[in-house]
């Protein structure tokens, strides 16, 4: 009796994907009719494509979301359900089997949006577009043709990579397909115009890929859920965990996205855009509702053998994330109050990626807000990892220094200032401001974040897997004991890599080409604060390493490591070649205010010269604190063992004597 209750909880799976899938297209067509998506009929005297790519157009991409969300869940729930010697068990291969069909969907829906893109841009009915040179042209040679064109191909590869897989391993490499081939429409259409598109484009990045796992993953622990799957609780559990931060990277992308998309917050209440704004604010809020009810309620339900209440749930969450889904694809075809084409621009602000800012002050250099999304996210995501991990410790009873949280929380916070204050901003159009950002992202905020220790605690913290599998704890014990973090963590390649890069960098043809192009500026700065971490965590830090050398060592390699900066801030001074000089001369003819960039060179490597020794001296009496701290620590080991020896001696004294007054 209890199995036929349980099947009458909630309806069967196919009800629910017809449910939400109607759900989706009814609030699609309200919200395109409500904010003028261009599906209420054709503009007078504009190209009109036709009713069925007015029409179309709209449904195809909420159907290629959607099955996109499915194909990654389904592979994900491969991924999370137990596996055997790292073979998949019958149930993740089922899985994948499913994930095959929605990724065959997936690859038909990017077809239709496809053509159906190149009808509405030509502003001709589709029988007309796809003929003649258009179509090839189109395909070849613009962002949108080659974005949906790679996501049919990644699609269509994804179909025999699901049925072929057989090993964890080969499901991991799947899954990161998969999640590839969300990438290409995001870096096309809106997201990639306009100000701060660099930001817009991560942030929708981050928010799709997100997105799709929450949902995709939610159908496909939902459909395990109605099939009784054995491991449903512990499923649930790790689904639970990945909801949740798929969550926060959800809200904050969407925040930033939206902060880029609209020019005031009264644009919120006064246009279109922002009424769909508010709507996929709701839905994400009434989800974070049910994600907390899920947390709190369903699954120590589960841990019971209660399914019923899990699926009830989750088919009220379905509904809900297929209502956010057709009212994302309502607020792509809508037009921002922020336009994606400004017009004519400078070529400074080009080049930039956002608008010229005001002559700098102390001021400014603090409040000039700069959105960088990857940063912003990775701080976001760096602090909340962290706190759970403290959190889990004293739930257990632990303890965790109460200064190694201080001193990670400080490192991440200064990171996220670094890299979104007036100093990024001020940084991007002159070298002293940008010298300035360097010498702290790699001399201050490596040193905070060491001394946090986020891999003694992540390994104190995460729970062993179950014999015969790996988990994250594992990875993370194979990561430190491997021979490539062995190589990395010898002195001298930590120093070498440390002290040589601001030499390749600025004085060749690096600098520029990072200026020039804002992925390569994230990845400039991602280098001098890795190859910081690298070093400080060899003299200072406190994690598990192979092998650490002495502090006498340490002390030999800190002193190199202030020379050779010093000699790197000289060098700068003296030199008489403009670094970067095609890029500042360009930023100069549209920016009255900028200094002469030869003496603003010189300013830079003065404070390079003279900045980098304060960190570097702070670093000593750091290393001679350790030093004296260990040498404690070793005469209290010391005493100890003398202590422990006397006893063994008096006890084995005391016993001859025994023996010796019974003869």
């Amino acid at each position: 009796m209890t199995t036929t209750r349980q099947h009458s909880d909630a309806p069967p799976t196919r009800r629910w994907a017809a449910a939400a899938a109607v759900v989706a297209l009814a609030v699609l067509v309200a919200a395109l009719l409500a904010g003028g998506g261009g599906a209420a009929g054709a503009v007078p005297g504009l190209p009109d494509p036709g009713l069925l790519t007015r029409w179309g157009l709209p449904v195809a991409k909420t159907i290629l979301n959607g099955s996109s969300a499915a194909a990654v869940g389904f592979i994900a729930l491969a991924v999370m359900l137990p596996a055997r010697d790292r073979q998949l068990a019958r149930d993740a291969l089922v899985a994948l089997r499913v994930a095959a069909v929605a990724s065959l969907v997936w690859a038909a829906a990017a077809a239709t949006v496809h053509l159906l893109t190149l009808s509405d841009l030509l502003g001709l009915p589709l029988s007309e577009a796809v003929t003649g040179e258009s179509f090839v042209s189109y395909t070849s040679s613009t962002e949108q043709g080659q974005a949906y064109a790679m996501v049919f191909v990644l699609a269509m590869a994804l179909v025999p990579a699901t049925r072929l897989t057989l090993g964890h391993g080969g499901a991991v490499a799947v899954l990161c397909l998969a999640v590839a081939a969300l990438v290409p429409p995001t870096l096309a259409g809106h997201a990639g115009t306009g100000d701060y598109h660099h930001t817009a484009q991560v942030s929708l990045l981050v928010h799709v890929a997100a997105m799709a796992l929450w949902v995709g993953g939610l159908i496909a622990v939902s459909w395990y859920a109605a099939g009784h799957g054995r491991a449903l609780g512990r499923v649930a559990h790790a689904y639970s965990t990945v909801a949740l931060g798929c969550f926060v990277m959800v809200a904050a992308s969407g925040v930033i996205n939206g902060w880029v998309r609209i020019s005031a917050l009264g644009d919120l209440v006064t246009t279109s855009y922002g009424w769909l704004l508010l709507g996929k604010v709701a839905a994400l809020v009434v989800l974070g509702i049910l994600g907390a009810r899920h947390r709190n309620r369903t699954l120590p339900a589960l841990e019971s053998g209660r399914h019923g209440a899990f699926r009830r749930l989750a088919a009220g969450e379905v509904a809900v994330m297929a209502a956010a889904i057709g009212l994302a694809v309502a607020l792509s075809r809508t037009e921002p109050p922020v336009p994606e084409d400004p017009g004519r621009i400078s070529v400074a602000r080009s080049l930039l990626g956002f608008p010229i800012p005001p002559e700098p002050t102390a001021w400014r250099l603090i409040t000039q807000w700069y959105p960088d999304t990857a940063f912003l996210l990775g701080c976001l995501a760096a602090v909340l990892l962290y706190a759970a991990g403290v959190r889990r410790l004293r739930r257990r009873g632990d303890r965790w220094p109460v200064g190694r949280t201080v001193a990670w929380m400080g490192g991440v916070g200064l990171v996220a200032f670094v890299q979104t204050s007036g100093l990024m901003t001020y940084g991007m159009t002159m070298l002293s401001v940008h010298m300035g950002q360097h010498l702290i992202l790699m001399m201050v905020c490596p040193v905070l974040l060491v001394l946090g220790g986020p891999v003694t605690l992540a390994l104190r913290a995460v729970a062993p897997a179950r014999r015969g599998e790996r988990g994250p704890r594992e990875w993370l014990l194979a990561v430190t004991q491997s021979r490539a973090l062995r190589v990395l963590t010898n002195p001298l390649v930590a120093l070498a890599l440390f002290v040589s890069g601001p030499f390749i960098v600025y004085f060749t043809g690096l600098f520029e080409v990072a200026m020039r192009n804002h992925n390569g500026h994230t990845l400039m700065s991602l280098h001098f604060l890795l190859t910081g971490y690298l070093f400080y965590e060899v003299l200072v830090g406190i994690d598990p390493l192979p092998k650490r050398p002495p502090y006498l060592a340490r002390i030999g390699l800190q002193f190199a490591a202030i020379v050779f900066h010093t000699l790197f801030g000289l060098a700068l001074m003296e030199s008489a070649r403009l670094i970067a000089g095609d890029y500042y001369r360009t930023l100069a003819a549209d920016i009255a205010w900028l200094p002469d960039a030869l003496a603003d060179q010189r300013l830079a490597g003065q404070i390079s010269w003279g900045a980098s020794e304060l960190p570097g001296l702070a670093i000593l009496i750091l290393l001679l604190y350790q030093w004296s701290r260990s040498d404690e620590r070793e005469a209290r080991r010391f005493d100890r063992r003398e202590a422990d020896a006397e006893a063994q001696r008096s006890a084995y004294n005391e016993y001859l004597a025994r023996l010796n007054r019974n003869e």
